[in-house]
């Protein structure tokens, strides 16, 4: 029943992160998990016993299509932030990492097919590299700071008629910063930092690597 279900995000088996492949794959990999937990788990339970006829209905199903790509994108900006502030406070070089994590992005991105409703990701793309550029000039944000922006996304993205989800706004912005605190502890748990660290520097010029 509702095959297509099984085919949606999965997360990945964990496995040390000693490389930047590796990281994107946990990257990619959570923020898919989170932004499906995040939507799926939301609607089933604003549907209560009728889920399963919901997901049936073709309508739905193409908003909740709409809504879960979306929310992929705007997951993944908060997962990156929190993965530069991981970064960072492992002394690993800070300038590079605005668009080496935008890099990663795109790969996570661009793992699955270009949704109907969009040409490319760049506008999602642009805004993740500006705004971990803005991160960069201040100190690292507590990670709990982190989801208030893929949060709000989410929650105004959700295929559920706002008369039915008026008052869920605090609970959904609240559950996805406790899924990126969640994330951020497998983070600290499984990454390697120094040998993050080497692969970063791998990244720079020779002259600045060497300074």
């Amino acid at each position: 029943m509702l095959a297509w279900l099984r085919d949606l995000f999965q997360p990945k088996p964990k496995a040390p992160i000693h490389d930047l492949d590796g990281l994107g794959e946990f990257i990619a990999a959570h923020s898919a998990f989170i932004s499906q937990k995040a939507t799926l788990d939301y609607c089933r339970a604003r549907a209560g016993v009728m889920w399963i006829k919901l997901f049936e209905d073709e309508r739905f199903r193409d908003a909740l299509d709409y809504c879960r790509w979306e929310s992929y994108a705007a997951v993944l900006a908060d997962v990156c932030e929190v993965t530069q502030i991981y970064l960072r406070r492992r002394e690993v070089p800070e300038a590079p990492l605005p668009e080496l994590l935008t890099r990663l992005a795109r790969g996570a991105l661009l793992r699955y097919p270009i949704p109907a409703h969009r040409r490319d990701w760049e506008d999602r793309l642009e805004a993740l590299n500006r705004r971990l550029e803005r991160a960069n000039l201040a100190q690292p944000r507590p990670v709990h700071m982190v989801g208030y922006a893929c949060g709000e996304a989410v929650f105004e993205l959700l295929p559920i008629h706002t008369n039915l989800r008026e008052h869920d706004r605090e609970h959904v912005v609240n559950n996805l910063r406790f899924f990126l605190v969640q994330y951020h502890v497998e983070l600290e748990r499984l990454a390697r930092p120094e040998a993050l660290r080497a692969a970063v520097l791998r990244e720079l010029p020779p002259s600045v690597s060497q300074s």
